[in-house]
């Protein structure tokens, strides 16, 4: 069955890579552990101490962002054969916001880590795809981390990892596609990916 609508990620995805998640737990003095999942379970002064941190780290990626190579070729395609796109990110609806209006970005539907449980969960491809009224197998997953693997591994749907030019790493193994760039997702769509 063909895809008829694409999920993609934020950072890294559709913006070029920017936001460095390990320096921002580094700041944080968390350790190697899903930031989100951290929030989640922090309370309190360390829950604002965190928080805080994060917001400051994220707003300064609003500043900095950039179209990654190839997106808005890649969106105006989409646009032109009537594909829905969906934007679901970790990031806060003030940072996605804020990214999106700087680089005049329109999607769908757009789904952030304050709408309900965050990626690798799957229940907000399962919330895309009621939206859209498509069968998860239509839905195509584009991300550049392992959380997007699993979101869509979770949710039962393909996915397409964009490499940034880095090989393949352990965790991408799973994804359908590898990438290099976006502008790559056309030839999926046509049916010519090799």
């Amino acid at each position: 069955m063909a895809i008829r609508g694409i999920i993609f990620d934020m950072d890294g995805t559709i913006t070029a890579p920017d936001l460095e998640f390990a320096k921002i737990k580094e700041a944080a003095g968390i350790g190697d552990v899903d930031m989100l999942d951290y929030l989640r379970e922090a309370t309190g002064k360390e829950y604002e101490r965190v928080h805080k941190l994060l917001m400051r780290f994220e707003e300064g990626g609003v500043s900095s962002a950039r179209l990654n190579r190839g997106a808005r070729t890649l969106l105006r395609y989409l646009a032109r054969h009537q594909i829905p796109t969906a934007l679901l990110t970790r990031n806060s609806r003030k940072s996605v916001a804020g990214v999106c209006q700087k680089l005049n970005l329109k999607f769908d539907i757009t789904v952030t880590r304050e709408d309900g449980p965050h990626k690798p969960a799957p229940e907000p491809i399962w919330h895309i795809a009621r939206q859209w009224k498509l069968q998860r197998r239509e839905i195509l997953m584009v991300g550049d981390y392992k959380w997007d693997v699993l979101c869509a591994a979770n949710a039962g749907i393909p996915c397409a990892v964009l490499l940034n030019d880095a090989t393949v790493p352990e965790w991408a193994r799973t994804a359908r596609y590898h990438l290099r760039r976006l502008t790559e997702i056309s030839a999926i769509l046509e049916g010519k990916y090799k």
